[in-house]
């Protein structure tokens, strides 16, 4: 789905440009700077560039299109512009029909809910879905700017925080499924992949589900786990244990990374048996 412009005018030949943002983003930046009109995409606003006479004019061409440019927020920069476009433009196929019409009949009163409203559509096209399941840890920065490693209880006493700051980390995330397929080389198998939080037997975990197309192989299941534990160290857990977290007692940190042998990755079944096993050790002695 192709659906915002940008436009620019030649300062030589007072001629417009345009440009689509999903697929000539980069020729539109380039072409802007050189005629000097912009050096970040940070700094322009969405208010400002759906003026008439801006400089660089944010349009539609389309009913599909002018109703996401209806609901973007005036104060989203050019670069969350970009993202938006481009994580609609790789939107499923079977999707599209259902998404435009809700676009052109209002059906949504801003981005976000528009992005729930595909997730939810995605989700509902799998025909399983996989659990995984890791311990987290959690670094306080107190009122008294001592940073220090925070207990489970911290982190259970603040899950409702938790929950909605991963949720928010990813509330314009719509390609992680694709990304982890690719890189655990099961293409197009994982249709949607989203990270939370679940308390167990008093303790905090972190939970990975992923929207299939069809059961995984045991091999599949094995690079499927490689692929997430990358993103808890590097990739979207890496971007979110940097978000502070505000709690009562200062600045918390969470990440679904450790660097130590009690750092694990389970499957649902496997997480039971642990489960399990670290139940009857500590009643068992």
């Amino acid at each position: 789905m192709k659906m915002l412009k940008l436009s620019i005018k030649n300062p030589t030949t007072l001629e417009t440009e345009t440009y689509d943002v999903a697929t000539e983003f980069n020729q539109f930046f380039n072409q802007a700077k050189e005629y000097g009109l912009i050096n970040s995409i940070f700094s322009l606003r969405v208010n400002a560039m759906k003026d008439e006479n801006a400089p660089i004019r944010l349009h539609a061409d389309s009913d599909v299109g002018n109703g996401l440019l209806s609901i973007l927020d005036g104060d989203d920069s050019l670069y969350d512009v970009r993202v938006i476009d481009e994580e609609l433009s790789d939107v499923r196929e079977e999707l599209h029909d259902e998404i435009e019409a809700n676009l052109v009949y209002e059906q949504y009163s801003d981005v976000d809910e528009l992005f729930e409203d595909i997730k939810d559509m995605t989700k509902s096209l799998a025909a399983s879905k996989i659990s995984f399941f890791c311990p987290l840890a959690g670094n306080l920065n107190d009122h008294e700017g001592d940073y220090y490693e925070a207990d489970g209880s911290m982190l259970t006493d603040n899950i409702d925080k938790i929950e909605d700051a991963i949720r928010s980390e990813q509330a314009r995330e719509l390609k992680m499924g694709e990304y982890i397929s690719d890189h655990a080389d099961i293409k197009g198998k994982v249709l949607f992949a989203e990270w939370g939080v679940e308390e167990h037997r008093g303790a905090l975990y972190g939970r990975i589900d992923c929207y299939l197309t069809e059961e995984l192989s045991p091999e599949e299941t094995e690079r499927l786990k490689d692929a997430i534990t990358g993103q808890n160290s590097d990739g979207l857990g890496e971007g979110f244990e940097q978000r502070e977290i505000h709690i009562d007692e200062g600045d918390l940190y969470v990440s679904y990374w450790q660097s130590n042998d009690e750092y694990f990755l389970h499957t649902e079944d496997e997480f039971d048996e642990y489960l399990s096993q670290a139940g009857g050790m500590r009643f068992g002695g």
